[in-house]
């Protein structure tokens, strides 16, 4: 995706993402519509249907463009940070669901795991030391999201601290990449102390690493 600068060619597509109202997820795809374009065509426009998703992969090297926080902010990424092995996979028959379902299955994750407020409390000072601390803030967006993957990710069978902890890291501690890293090398062995303090000193584990590894790089 970052050969180009995702956020120039895909600008359209990350708005509509925000949209809450489906019927809004309309892009141009034509400024001069014909009477022989594509019947999903309306007037040059296309209306992006439910059950789309959108799985891209980026590299992170000198030949591509650095994906900034508009993006991410919008997705979840998954790092891929050691090197494949091959394995023989079994034949496993084709298992079809339907977006309407897989919906339904996140909404009931939803009510049924929702954070505990334990936790959103806990989340809460981490966000005031974080912003104290390394001016980064959560906003509002990112609690969103949290509130939505965290019930999610224990309905898949894993834990709530685990779920916010791979959250945070890749939603918020992910910003410091941008900050100066020299700056705040100093910084990060308080913000190990305040998530041990906070979530326990086995949990974390996903942050702890990784803004360690962000400590190594000065």
């Amino acid at each position: 995706m970052n050969i180009a600068r995702v956020e120039y060619y895909f600008a359209e597509m990350l708005s509509i993402l925000e949209m809450p109202a489906h019927d809004e997820w309309i892009v141009e795809i034509v400024a001069a519509p014909w009477p022989d374009d594509p019947k999903h065509l309306d007037h040059g426009k296309l209306t992006i249907p439910d059950n789309i998703w959108y799985v891209g992969t980026a590299n992170n090297d000198d030949s591509t463009f650095a994906i900034t926080d508009k993006v991410y902010d919008r997705a979840m990424p998954i790092d891929i940070n050691t090197k494949g092995k091959p394995f023989e996979a079994p034949d496993t028959p084709p298992c079809h669901i339907n977006y309407k379902y897989f919906t339904q299955l996140l909404d009931e994750a939803v009510k049924a795991n929702p954070i505990s407020e334990e936790n959103l409390k806990k989340i809460e000072i981490l966000d005031d030391y974080v912003i104290e601390h390394f001016r980064v803030a959560f906003g509002n967006r990112v609690m969103k999201q949290i509130n939505a993957f965290v019930p999610a990710f224990v309905g898949c069978g894993g834990t709530e601290v685990d779920g916010i902890d791979y959250a945070l890291c890749k939603k918020v501690f992910r910003k410091f990449e941008a900050l100066n890293i020299s700056y705040i090398r100093d910084e990060i062995d308080g913000l190990v102390q305040q998530l041990d303090q906070l979530f326990g000193r086995e949990n974390m584990n996903e942050c702890k690493e990784y803004v360690r590894m962000l400590q190594k790089m000065t």
